[in-house]
């Protein structure tokens, strides 16, 4: 059984990959619109990075922001995906499955969170309310797919 420092940081260290991606996306990026959407969802990210890194203090464990493998991973795809299509609108599919991956570590560890019963209602409250940001990350994603795919204005 996983402690709870190994619980919350499993999707910290998810959370520092999805950072990376978002940030590779902007600098391969060529239309503002894009380049924003990557910006926000991965200032997003850092937010939440930073909330989980301070539970895990509380529990008296430093957080490894540098992330995992996974991250050198996400940006070779991404690079390789753009240079195929030149188009970051081809990128959109890999940034919403990284969202859904993320969503899915959320709900393990919640799953987790039930479990172990030392959790606090902050620390399960943080990961809800992360939780619900990713579910609206997807949705924002699609959005702007879909805005791109009828030609209609980008949402912000």
């Amino acid at each position: 059984m996983p402690t709870p420092i190994e619980i919350i940081s499993t999707p910290h260290t998810k959370i520092a990959d999805a950072g990376k991606g978002y940030e590779e996306a902007m600098s391969i990026g060529n239309h503002a619109a894009f380049t924003s959407l990557c910006a926000d969802l991965r200032q997003r990210h850092l937010t939440h990075a930073h909330e989980l890194a301070g539970l895990l203090l509380k529990r008296g464990e430093r957080a490894d922001g540098d992330g995992s493998f996974m991250s050198v991973v996400n940006k070779a795809a991404l690079n390789v995906r753009f240079a195929v299509s030149a188009d970051e609108t081809s990128l959109l599919p890999s940034l919403r499955d990284a969202e859904k991956r993320l969503l899915e570590a959320y709900d393990n560890t919640l799953r987790e969170c039930e479990i172990d019963r030392s959790f606090d209602p902050e620390e399960v409250s943080a990961l809800h309310a992360q939780r619900e940001i990713v579910l609206a990350h997807i949705g924002k994603i699609d959005a702007f797919q879909s805005a791109l795919a009828s030609k209609r204005k980008i949402p912000t």
